[in-house]
């Protein structure tokens, strides 16, 4: 093989691994926004918590979050509860889907897991011992230390337009038939995003 096609190969491998740095600026100080047109039966964010405990401010440096949460989302404990995530990107007065998106088929058994996204910018920082319960436990109150919010990410092997973004989350609980409870949890959060 030639010198110069091995070091295009190394060269593009190496591209390829490395990683670009993003941040995701909240437009919203409240984080969570309703999901717009969503199906019948579907609560937002305050379906799933109270937040009437917890505070949020935001400055140049994110969302500074502190207090506590109670969920309120009305379940049974032995459901098994289903959670999706799509980003999208407004492209010109239209959100456009990307290829980023992220289910979990079983929250509860990875809602505290460090390997999780979420993880560092929620589970993290809940202070109380509750790892044993999760989002289908009604009245469980999640206590926070205080900490600041900012959505940062590596993305690795290929780049993100800048611009502004929303990630569309849902639940959904599942009884232990299978049967899909009446009620889903649909929320967003949107941002601009910006290289650093």
């Amino acid at each position: 093989m030639h010198l110069e096609v091995i070091l295009l190969l190394v060269f593009s491998i190496t591209s390829l691994a490395e990683a670009v740095k993003y941040e995701l600026s909240v437009l919203d100080e409240d984080i969570f926004s309703s999901c717009h047109d969503p199906d019948p039966s579907t609560l937002d964010i305050n379906g799933l918590m109270d937040f009437s405990d917890l505070t949020t401010s935001m400055d140049a440096d994110g969302i500074t979050v502190k207090g506590n949460t109670t969920l309120v989302w009305d379940i049974q404990q032995k459901d098994r509860v289903q959670m999706n995530l799509n980003l999208s990107y407004l492209d010109r007065g239209t959100w456009t889907s990307t290829v980023f998106s992220l289910s979990s088929r079983d929250f509860c058994k990875v809602m505290y897991d460090k390997n999780q996204l979420w993880y560092k910018y929620w589970t993290e920082h809940v202070s109380n011992d509750i790892v044993d319960k999760c989002l289908n436990v009604s009245g469980t109150k999640m206590v926070y230390k205080t900490f600041v919010l900012s959505l940062t990410a590596n993305v690795v092997g290929g780049a993100l337009r800048e611009g502004r973004y929303k990630t569309r989350i849902i639940f959904r609980a599942y009884d232990s038939s299978g049967t899909e409870r009446p009620t889903r949890i649909c929320f967003e959060v949107q941002g601009e995003l910006f290289k650093l």
